[in-house]
């Protein structure tokens, strides 16, 4: 894990990710004071995530392990390292690195915003969406992560995620999950950042994305588990 964390560090794909963020924060705060409402500059911060910057965490995150196909089996041979070991660690990078990078850009940009913004934000709307769009990236990357365990081609990996991802309006409809799209999601921001929301609700969204992601993750580590490599 903390040879992969390094390896992102390097990365210029990260490296541009995390600029684009920060440029494009540094842009939405001061709109809330003076084109937009705190509600919708903080929505349409958030937003972002999971209708924009999903390109690049899948991009990030789709060759976690295809991309090593060729070099996966020596290491492990060579190395006191399990097959469970590998695969978890990968995850676990990728969703740190996911998940660092967005707090660090929507806590402080959420305090700014509500601070300055014109317009009154709910605490506690803050924290459910916070937590909502945190769960939504935890998903996406633990299903990027799980494709590069099935394809050994980086790019199958990575076209097999954007399609799922964008086509998630439409898988949802089809289980019946409707409440887990995340469209619907990003179209409530705004009141919910307001407090317009009810728990019951949320707590659903909330528990309906960690059942995905720890399915998504337990199919990836038993099929990497019983891979052939």
């Amino acid at each position: 894990m903390q040879a992969d964390l390094v390896s992102l560090a390097r990365s210029w794909a990260v490296r541009i990710w995390l600029g684009l963020m920060v440029l494009q924060a540094i842009v939405t705060v001061p709109s809330s004071t003076s084109d937009s409402t705190a509600p919708d500059a903080l929505a349409g911060l958030l937003a972002t995530f999971p209708l924009i910057w999903s390109l690049f965490i899948i991009i990030n995150s789709s060759g976690a392990v295809s991309s090593e196909s060729g070099v996966v089996a020596d290491s492990i041979l060579s190395k006191s390292v399990t097959r469970y070991e590998y695969i978890l660690a990968k995850i676990a990078s990728r969703l740190v690195m996911v998940l660092s990078f967005f707090l660090l850009i929507t806590l402080p940009a959420a305090y700014l915003i509500a601070r300055y913004g014109i317009g009154a934000l709910a605490r506690d709307g803050i924290v459910w969406s916070i937590l909502i769009i945190g769960m939504m990236l935890v998903l996406l990357t633990s299903l990027a992560v799980a494709l590069s365990t099935l394809f050994n081609r980086t790019m199958v990996a990575m076209i097999g995620t954007w399609g799922v991802w964008y086509a998630a309006g439409a898988i949802t409809a089809l289980f019946r999950v409707e409440f887990l799209s995340p469209l619907d999601i990003v179209d409530t921001l705004p009141a919910t950042l307001q407090g317009d929301y009810i728990a019951s609700d949320q707590w659903r969204i909330l528990a309906g994305f960690a059942v995905a992601s720890a399915t998504v993750i337990s199919i990836a580590v038993l099929h990497f588990s019983r891979k052939d490599l």
